[in-house]
């Protein structure tokens, strides 16, 4: 049955201001991030000499002058970590790397931790930066792994994950609680799986209605009964009283519902995060330096105890929430973040210099009152927040994205399942070449005797293969959804990267036309970018686009021989045709001529003039004859296959694809390019975009069925190296399953299948519910119609 639940797909969400306004940053800010940036980096790595030497040991406080350490399994040992992470994201300091995958490595274990909610600030601040910045595989199955370890504290009757297991309260909430939901929705985006997104949804909601007050200001513990669902407490356990604002409490609130909201693009979220926001800038006892008092109801204000934990994890909410907000109020949520930032870099607040207040960044911040613990003591957390304030704030002044994080949503479970792929395998790639980095991070894998030559022409590979694998998905442009946002990030990426790629004064300039590959990948490219003509050809400028044709145009010396290779030839004379009103028609006519000759029947082509049980004609042959017949069509030209005899044999041919798709989402392992993993499906996914799909083969059974190839094959031990780039392999790393011609280049052609994502989440093949495939349904004793051949 379908979900119609929002769920979480794996992104990078490029998270803007919305007006001029909120972007309206105060002059002498960017010396103050930068010089408080700097110290940050040279404590962090202060804190990090001190700390090398103690084996499992984390810093936590300070006390009598001495620092206080604790254990992987308490609350706070992911955050030194993190900020460590954010120094290394401003620094890329290798030494600043190391030291934060060192103390990274010292709470790893607590991904199996079960017994409190706090799993989701430890591995998310650490393990969760640290895939952000360096996709390391590793890390992100330790993601994974915690999020299933915290999804087991959920209780369906409370609708919330619970906290503590004290037996004080039937089942206790903390306000807290909200920060632990974004390992959640970021697992969610890595896997697919909504059940995941579902728990933090329905945490969120629970927890906007019950812990908070009309005027804004939240409780610190909600207890529910477990038989009924029912509120039998709200209390404030670290504040004044149970009817007071404990200012770390009302922190965690603004930050959790400012992250909800940039998590799910729900409204309600953000209204709520605004609601929260008002009653903290607005509170008469507020002090001037916008650095609370432990609580905003503590009995002796002004003489209180400041809590500089609570104000860094405010400054670092406001400035973010202040991009989603236009206007005036938008403007007011970024200004008190600023004065935050400056109160907290100032000598009031911060250490005075490197090595001072037991290595820690933050001085005045306080724990737990009542308990008379870390009062008037630096703590481990208001670092990382200010740290992470300060980038936050640094990516606004240099117009980047505030905060950079893996998320977007869809509305089903199948298609955040894709995009989720579709991410994991083009990011490194895109955000590499974009740069101009493609050649120098990108390792080169093949068992071919000459690598110097595969080094040549892998590059071209990987680009023109991923362009036509995402630039249907492409095409359907920018808009204001999550998903919108993310695309406009990765066609800006893409059309950076062709840019560099076509640009002889880059270090990743590619090779059109020395050796026989380039033909293969001129035409990959030139696949995409007709496929994605608005969004990617018609956005390049000027010079890049003659550029482009200047280098399709010089694949022409390479002549292919009698096989698909024609089309990859047709295919560039196709492109060229649209984007010049020229073309070399010969090239064109041939490559239809010949195959009318191969074709070999009921949807079969043969590559030449032989036979081959291949997954070609679903690489190559089908979707490019269709495209260059769609060109011919288009200019009133009809060779000798005509157009709407090949959409016949086409989708013939997609509905024998479908019935090779087993029960459990395998296929034959049959022919050659099997390394080419789910690419093998272009075909099927591309009948499916065009609506060419038999009666007899519905949406919604191809949609489940590719699903489950996909899923099969990406989430395979050893898809991925370390970094995040595609092994050769079918169902893992196979390198032997490689040809000769294969090299990590010729992977990203698994992107293929992906061309159905060219659909709107609207169409049917994404809004049907879930329904079986030809296999599913057979071996499960379902009665099936005869399959008949695709008569002559």
């Amino acid at each position: 049955m379908r979900n119609k639940k929002k769920t979480l797909i794996i992104s990078l969400v490029l998270l803007v201001c919305f007006t001029s306004s909120a972007c309206a940053v105060s002059k002498g800010m960017k010396k103050v991030v930068e010089e408080a940036l700097d110290f940050s980096v040279k404590q962090s790595m202060s804190m990090f000499s001190e700390m090398q030497g103690q084996a499992g040991i984390l810093p936590r406080s300070a006390k009598d002058s001495k620092m206080i350490t604790c254990e992987s399994p308490w609350w706070t040992s992911g955050f030194y970590p993190g900020t460590l992470w954010y120094c290394y994201e401003y620094s890329n300091d290798p030494q600043v790397r190391a030291a934060a995958e060192e103390m990274t490595s010292r709470v790893e274990k607590q991904k199996y931790t079960t017994s409190n909610h706090d799993v989701g600030f430890i591995i998310n601040c650490s393990f969760g930066n640290g895939y952000r910045l360096t996709h390391n595989e590793a890390y992100r199955e330790v993601i994974e792994t915690a999020a299933k370890s915290l999804s087991t504290r959920f209780h369906p009757v409370t609708g919330c994950t619970r906290s503590w297991n004290s037996k004080k309260w039937q089942f206790s909430v903390i306000i807290d609680n909200m920060m632990n939901l974004e390992l959640l929705t970021v697992a969610s985006s890595m896997t697919g799986d909504n059940s995941y997104y579902e728990k933090a949804k329905s945490h969120a909601d629970r927890t906007m209605i019950n812990h908070f007050r009309p005027d804004g200001s939240s409780y610190h513990v909600v207890s529910y009964d477990t038989i009924t669902g029912k509120v039998l407490n709200q209390v404030t356990h670290q504040g004044v009283n149970d009817q007071s604002a404990w200012s770390r409490g009302q922190a965690w609130g603004l930050y959790g519902f400012t992250m909800m909201y940039r998590q799910t693009g729900k409204k309600e979220y953000l209204d709520h995060a605004i609601k929260i926001g008002k009653f903290i800038m607005n509170h008469p006892r507020l002090p001037k330096d916008k650095i609370p008092y432990w609580d905003f109801d503590a009995p002796n204000i002004p003489k209180a105890d400041r809590d500089a934990s609570a104000g860094a994890i405010m400054a670092s909410a406001f400035v973010e929430l202040s991009t989603y907000v236009p206007g005036e109020l938008g403007k007011q949520f970024l200004t008190i973040g600023e004065q935050q930032i400056k109160s907290l870099a100032s000598p009031a607040y911060r250490a005075k210099k490197v090595g001072d207040n037991n290595h820690f960044i933050l001085q005045h911040c306080t724990g737990f009152v009542a308990k008379q613990y870390e009062i008037d003591a630096p703590l481990t957390y208001a670092d990382y927040y200010f740290v992470e304030a300060l980038i936050r704030y640094k990516n606004l002044l240099e117009g980047r994205p505030v905060v950079q994080t893996i998320t977007a949503f869809s509305e089903n479970d199948d298609r955040s399942a894709w995009l989720s792929a579709l991410h994991r395998i083009s990011y490194p790639l895109l955000s590499n070449m974009a740069k101009g980095e493609l050649r120098k991070n990108m390792p080169v894998e093949s068992i071919a005797a000459d690598m110097q030559k595969r080094r040549e022409v892998t590059h071209l590979e990987a680009l023109g293969r991923l362009i036509t694998g995402i630039s249907a998905w492409l095409e359907l442009g920018p808009d204001s959804t999550i998903e919108g946002k993310l695309r406009a990030e990765y066609i800006d990426l893409a059309l950076k990267s062709i840019a560099t790629g076509v640009n002889p004064e880059s270090p990743d300039y590619l090779n059109f036309n020395k050796g026989r590959q380039p033909l293969v990948d001129a035409a990959f490219l030139a696949h995409g970018l007709l496929r994605a003509r608005t969004q990617l050809w018609d956005k390049l400028d000027k010079t890049t686009q003659e550029r482009v044709i200047k280098e399709l145009k010089s694949s022409r010396v390479i002549k292919p021989s009698e096989t698909n290779w024609l089309f990859f030839a047709a295919m560039v004379e196709a492109a060229l045709k649209e984007f010049t009103g020229e073309w070399e028609y010969e090239r064109v006519k041939y490559a239809c001529d010949r195959f009318a000759q191969w074709y070999k029947g009921d949807g079969w082509y043969g590559d030449g003039a032989d036979f081959h049980l291949d997954y070609y004609n679903s690489f190559v042959i089908h979707p490019m004859m269709v495209e260059v017949l769609a060109v011919m069509k288009k200019h009133g030209l009809e060779g000798a296959i005509p157009y709407e005899l090949e959409l016949s044999r086409y989708a013939r041919y997609a509905e024998q694809q479908e019935r090779l798709i087993s029960p459990e989402g395998t296929f034959p392992i049959v022919g050659r390019s099997l390394a080419y993993r789910f690419g093998a499906f272009h075909a099927l996914s591309d009948v499916a975009y065009r609506k060419l799909l038999p009666s007899k083969v519905t949406p919604a059974q191809v949609r489940c069925a590719l699903t489950a190839v996909i899923n099969r094959q990406i989430n395979a031990p050893g898809t991925f190296n370390p970094e995040g780039w595609l092994r050769v392999g079918f169902a893992g790393y196979q390198p032997h399953i490689g040809e000769t011609y294969i090299s990590t280049g010729s992977l990203y052609l698994c992107t293929a299948v992906f061309v159905a994502l060219g659909l709107p989440e609207s169409d049917e093949y994404w809004s049907s519910p879930a329904a079986a495939w030809t296999c599913k349904k057979g071996w499960e004793g379902v009665d099936l119609d005869v399959d008949k051949a695709l008569k002559k």
